[in-house]
C-alpha cells in the first residue's frame, strides 16, 4: 500500500513538472522592462450608454495641440494594459518621439463587438456599443487635448485587428486610417459588417503559420474550438479591400531588406495605391505565427514565432502618416 501511494505521489510531482514546463515553454514569455518615458499612463473609466468603460492612455509630456491620435485595440482575452506591454512599449516610446497621444481601450469581458456574424463570446452576444466607445474616446480626447480630428488612427492585434475592419467599415469619416495584425476580413456570409462602400484605408500583417488566423482562409480556430466564423486568405482580404477603395491597379511588390540572417522568416509587402496615396497594404510574414511583428516582446512559442524583419507598429505609423521613414 505504501509502495503505491509513493509511486502514485511520484507519478503526480512528474505530471506537474511536466506541466510547468510545458507552461514555461509554450506560454511563458518574459515581459519587456519598462522605459524611461515623459509622463505616466493613465487609467480612466468613460460612460457609454448604460456601461462604464475603461481604458488606459499615454500623453506625452507638452503634446501640442493637433496633435494624431492612436487607438491601440488588444486582442481576445487581454485588456489594454496587456496589449501596452505585449507591443513592448513601442507606442509610448514613438508617442514621445514624434507626438501623438496613445489610448489602450479595454474590450468588453475581453472582446471586441466585431463583424463576426454569428460569434459567441459576451461583447457579440449583447451588442456592445463598441463603435459608441471608440467615437466617445475621440469627442474625449479631442476636447481634453487638442487632437486633430483628421489624424485619428487604430491598431487591432486579432480581435482588435478585426475591430479595426469594422471601424475602417462603418466608421471611415472618423478613423483616417487602421492596421489589422494577425486578422483577415471575415467571409460575406460569416459578417454582419457592410461588404460594399470605401473604408478607411488599411494596412494588414499576416503570417503564414499562424495557429489561429489561417493565412490561406478558413476556420478561425483557438486552439481546437471554432466559434468565430470563417475568413478570407490574407492575399483576398487586401484585393477585397483594395476594390471597395478603387485601388485596382497591379500592387506594388517588394521583399524587405533582411536584418537577421538567422532568422528562418521572411517578409514581403504588397501595395494597393491611388497615386502617390498607399491604400492597402498587406505584410506577409514567411513563417510568422498569431502575433505582433515587433522587436522588443517575443510572443508565447504558442502563438507561433515572432519574427525579427518587421517591426509592425513602427510599420503602421509610416502608413498612418504620422513618421516619414521606417
Amino acid at each position: 500500500m505504501r509502495k503505491a501511494i509513493k509511486v502514485g505521489l511520484s507519478l503526480l510531482v512528474f505530471m506537474a513538472i511536466c506541466g510547468a514546463a510545458g507552461y514555461f515553454y509554450f506560454w511563458h514569455s518574459p515581459l519587456p522592462r519598462m522605459p524611461q518615458l515623459s509622463a505616466n499612463a493613465q487609467r480612466a473609466t468613460l460612460r457609454v450608454g448604460d456601461r462604464d468603460r475603461t481604458y488606459l492612455s499615454y500623453i506625452p509630456a507638452n503634446l501640442p495641440r493637433g496633435a494624431p491620435l492612436v487607438i491601440v485595440l488588444h486582442g481576445s482575452v487581454m485588456d489594454g494594459t496587456m496589449m501596452r506591454e505585449w507591443t513592448g512599449y513601442e507606442f509610448d516610446q514613438m508617442a514621445d518621439q514624434f507626438g501623438f497621444a496613445v489610448v489602450y481601450p479595454d474590450g468588453y469581458k475581453h472582446d471586441w463587438n466585431v463583424c463576426w456574424k454569428n460569434a459567441t463570446f459576451p461583447a457579440k452576444i449583447e451588442n456592445v456599443d463598441d463603435m459608441g466607445f471608440i467615437t466617445a474616446l475621440i469627442d474625449r480626447f479631442r476636447a481634453s487635448h487638442g487632437i486633430d480630428p483628421g489624424k485619428v488612427f487604430a491598431f487591432g492585434y486579432s480581435n482588435g485587428g478585426h475591430m479595426a475592419f469594422r471601424l475602417a467599415a462603418e466608421a471611415p469619416d472618423e478613423v483616417a486610417a487602421v492596421a489589422a495584425v494577425a486578422a483577415n476580413l471575415p467571409t460575406p456570409d460569416s459578417s454582419s459588417c457592410p461588404q460594399t462602400g470605401r473604408t478607411a484605408r488599411i494596412m494588414l500583417v499576416d503570417g503564414t503559420k499562424d495557429p489561429i488566423n489561417p493565412y490561406d482562409g478558413g476556420k478561425i480556430t483557438l486552439f481546437g474550438f471554432s466559434n468565430r466564423g470563417v475568413v478570407l486568405s490574407a492575399p483576398a482580404s487586401a484585393e477585397s479591400l483594395a476594390r471597395r477603395n478603387s485601388a485596382t491597379g497591379t500592387p506594388v511588390e517588394a521583399d524587405l531588406p533582411r536584418k537577421d540572417a538567422n532568422d528562418p522568416t521572411a517578409v514581403d509587402l504588397k501595395r494597393w495605391a491611388n497615386g502617390n496615396t498607399p491604400i492597402v497594404e498587406l505584410y506577409t510574414v514567411t513563417g510568422g505565427g498569431h502575433v505582433v511583428p515587433q522587436p522588443v516582446f517575443r510572443f508565447p512559442r504558442l502563438l507561433g514565432r515572432t519574427t525579427s524583419e518587421l517591426d509592425a507598429p513602427r510599420a503602421a505609423l509610416l502608413f498612418f502618416g504620422i513618421t516619414k521613414e521606417y
